[in-house]
């Protein structure tokens, strides 16, 4: 039961998401809003963290099946791509690392942050 009222949370806020996808003429997706909304919700305390961690977790452990079908579409458009797959690799590269840099950088700063004042790091 608990792992149901977790999923049902996470589920409000995709659906939350795709409602504000199609009230708000942006070119974002739902699932971006929904992310945004649970996050809100978190740093606000609205939602405990406890109410969906687990659940969570397990769509972490598994988000590589979420990939499968986008990596076999390629096949499909592979004659239209092939002239220039080194170049989308690439931008998958550089994609990756300012995304890894951004991501860590971010972290430590907000740990720095959270952590509390002593004579050794003022």
């Amino acid at each position: 039961m608990k792992y149901l009222f977790q999923f049902c949370i996470i589920m409000i806020f995709v659906a939350l998401g795709e409602l504000l996808e199609y009230l708000i003429p942006l070119p974002i997706a739902g699932s971006i809003y929904g992310l945004v909304l649970l996050f809100l919700a978190l740093a606000t305390g609205i939602v405990k963290l406890s109410w969906v961690a687990d659940v969570a977790d397990w769509f972490h452990s598994i988000m590589g099946l979420f990939f499968v079908a986008p990596a076999a579409a390629i096949i499909n458009i592979w004659g239209d791509i092939k002239s220039v797959w080194w170049l989308l690799v690439l931008l998958l590269v550089i994609t990756y690392l300012v995304s890894m840099i951004t991501t860590g950088v971010t972290a430590q700063a907000l740990i720095k942050d959270a952590e509390p004042a002593t004579e050794e790091n003022k």
